[in-house]
C-alpha cells in the first residue's frame, strides 16, 4: 500500500478536504452543530488516525460523502457543540 501524504498543517490527505469545518467560525460550527448535521469521521493513515468532519442532512449523506473522498473514514458520530462555548469568532480555544 502506497503511503498517503497528509499535509503537515491542514486537514488534506492526498489533497483531499478531509474536515468540512476547518474554516468557519466558531459561532457557524455551533450553529450547524445544533442543527445535528455535522458528522464527525477518522480513518487511518500511515499509521496514525486522523478524525475529520462532513457537513450532512443526513447520516446516509455523510456515509456516501466519506465513501466519494475515498480516504477509507468511517462515521463516528455527531458533533453537539464544539466546545468552544460562547468565544466571540476569530478567537481559537
Amino acid at each position: 500500500m502506497q503511503k498517503m501524504h497528509i499535509h503537515p498543517c491542514r486537514p488534506y490527505a492526498d489533497g483531499i478536504l478531509f474536515d468540512d469545518m476547518v474554516d468557519l467560525p466558531i459561532s457557524a460550527r455551533n450553529r450547524l452543530a445544533r442543527r445535528g448535521v455535522v458528522f464527525l469521521t477518522e480513518f487511518r493513515a500511515n499509521g496514525r488516525l486522523y478524525g475529520g468532519s462532513i457537513i450532512a442532512d443526513s447520516m446516509s449523506a455523510a456515509g456516501q460523502i466519506a465513501f466519494g473522498r475515498g480516504l477509507g473514514e468511517t462515521i463516528v458520530g455527531t458533533l453537539v457543540n464544539t466546545g468552544a462555548g460562547d468565544l466571540p469568532d476569530g478567537v481559537r480555544p
